[in-house]
């Protein structure tokens, strides 16, 4: 393949339809085997994932593989509008050593445009809670060329979409109302694939 085609693939611009590409990026691992295979590895680095919940909370699961690996790799952790307050103490309990969490509140359009700061310089893992309603194309766009640009991964969590609208999201996914299953609504790798258990 030829070196500036062979590099489109590897920043993920373009698909190539076979496996082989996977194996050549960085990622950061979901806590479910299942999903990590599905996603082709994991959660890719240098992109924009949306993770839809059906019901408040149900993303935990998800989000503590992400800040063990955060706490490894010693990056931290920008929670932009937490739908609760971040305990340190809990947070302590729950990765078994001190880290860096950085909480932001800010509304609509400053939120996401903090959101795009944070993708940018590439500093931590970015984790931005913003209603549907409040995410525009334009702004999916601009924050997956952000995640691009910083090289790190960054995380939208939103209520479950209203309908299949297409989207700059590097994966997509809903989680069930019993946070058991969830269905991967679009991958970078592959087509959607529904009821994958964690």
């Amino acid at each position: 393949m030829q070196p500036k085609l062979q590099q489109l693939v590897n920043k993920g611009l373009l698909w190539q339809g076979k496996q082989s590409v996977i194996q050549q990026q960085d990622y950061l691992r979901s806590g479910s085997e299942r999903l990590d295979q599905a996603l082709g590895g994991g959660w890719q680095l240098s992109g924009l994932h949306e993770i839809q919940r059906q019901q408040p909370f149900t993303e935990q699961r998800l989000l503590t593989p992400l800040l063990h690996q955060s706490v490894q790799r010693q990056l931290p952790v920008f929670w932009i509008n937490p739908p609760a307050l971040v305990s340190a103490a809990g947070l302590y309990w729950k990765l078994s050593q001190s880290s860096c969490h950085i909480v932001v509140k800010a509304k609509g359009l400053e939120a996401a445009w903090a959101f795009e700061q944070i993708l940018l310089s590439g500093t931590g893992l970015a984790l931005l809670w913003l209603p549907q309603q409040d995410i525009e194309p334009t702004l999916v766009r601009r924050c997956y060329k952000a995640a691009l640009s910083g090289g790190q991964a960054g995380f939208v969590l939103t209520g479950a979409a209203g309908g299949p609208e297409a989207r700059a999201y590097t994966n997509r996914i809903l989680i069930n109302a019993g946070a058991t299953h969830i269905n991967i609504v679009k991958r970078r790798y592959g087509w959607p694939v529904s009821d994958v258990a964690l």
